[in-house]
């Protein structure tokens, strides 16, 4: 939904190192300047290793992660969790607050019924009848969790899901290893959530595109450029299936349990933090573009919608982002 486009010039390529990757089950790309290649090995190690580290705590699809551990722990009991999970949750349940539950890290039941986790699509779209015995497991509202000890709480037996953090969360955790290793002009994309810090080699920012929200060939719909900041997009228009000639996207509503039918296609969020940036996406996109706008104006939140239409589609943004757009 995010793509790096490339510099302006042959030259700056020899000054600009990029590694690719796969991790947190979806692809990451780091590109970073540097006088020479002296330090490629160096950072492509430094990279992985923290990517692996945050996949490794907070999958849903490892059985052996912190989060699965919480997830399979007991009602009414603290579960010992690391510090930096503690400390994403509790900013899962602000967010959620700030969203009236637009934004809910425990979907995580209502994403597998729905047929978007680790389980296969069901046969059947799920009945109301299991849509309504989720209600008492699903909302944040559920979720307790501490700072010291880090530990979580759960007062049902909910399950917590942060695919729509996580990977913004592991962008920060990158940058930040780039950072404290004196790598300041660097561009960090996980699963198409980025990070932008500093310039490339000819003095220019980074360029990043928002894509057409289209099933066909990718095509650039708009460009931006950042410095120091983080963007994340959010959309329905390639994680869905069909049943019966109806479409289901993978956004849910964690008010009607039930996919998102509004028309926003897309949304794309600007943030210092990849992590708010990646949350606040979600929950724009959950909210439709009424509604959508209006709380982003509100809050100040630079933001980019766009919308499908009969003929194709329109755009709408926040007054804060239009600084980040190309002219």
């Amino acid at each position: 939904m995010l793509a790096i486009l490339p510099g302006c010039s042959a030259s700056e390529e020899p000054e600009i190192n990029a590694i690719t990757g796969l991790s947190m089950g979806t692809s990451y790309t780091v590109k970073w300047v540097s006088p020479d290649n002296s330090d490629y090995d160096h950072v492509a190690n430094g990279v992985a290793a923290e990517l692996s580290r945050v996949e490794s705590s907070m999958s849903t699809y490892m059985d052996a992660s912190d989060l699965s551990g919480f997830n399979g722990a007991a009602v009414n009991e603290w579960h010992k969790v690391p510090a930096e999970m503690a400390s994403l949750v509790a900013q899962s349940l602000d967010l959620s607050e700030q969203t009236n539950g637009a934004f809910d890290i425990t979907v995580g039941p209502l994403v597998n019924l729905w047929g978007f986790g680790p389980d296969p699509l069901p046969k059947n779209i799920p009945s109301q009848d299991a849509l309504d015995k989720l209600r008492s497991v699903v909302g944040y509202q559920f979720i307790k969790v501490q700072q010291q000890p880090p530990a979580m709480l759960k007062l049902a037996d909910s399950a917590i899901d942060l695919s729509a953090i996580a990977k913004g969360y592991g962008v920060d955790a990158v940058a930040r290893w780039l950072e404290l290793h004196e790598l300041n002009d660097y561009l960090v994309e996980v699963g198409g959530e980025l990070r932008a810090h500093g310039k490339k080699p000819d003095g220019s920012l980074w360029r990043i595109a928002i894509e057409t929200p289209s099933e066909d060939a990718r095509q650039i719909y708009q460009v931006v450029k950042v410095n120091n900041m983080a963007v994340a997009t959010s959309g329905n228009y390639r994680n869905y299936y069909e049943q019966d000639g109806v479409r289901y996207s993978h956004t849910l509503d964690p008010s009607t349990l039930r996919p998102v039918t509004h028309n926003l296609a897309s949304v794309t969020v600007v943030d210092a933090s990849a992590a708010r940036a990646d949350a606040l996406a979600t929950a724009l996109m959950v909210m439709g573009d009424e509604q959508g706008v209006a709380w982003a104006t509100m809050h100040q939140v630079p933001a980019y919608f766009i919308m499908k239409q009969d003929q194709g589609f329109v755009a709408r943004s926040t007054a804060g982002f239009k600084d980040y757009l190309e002219n």
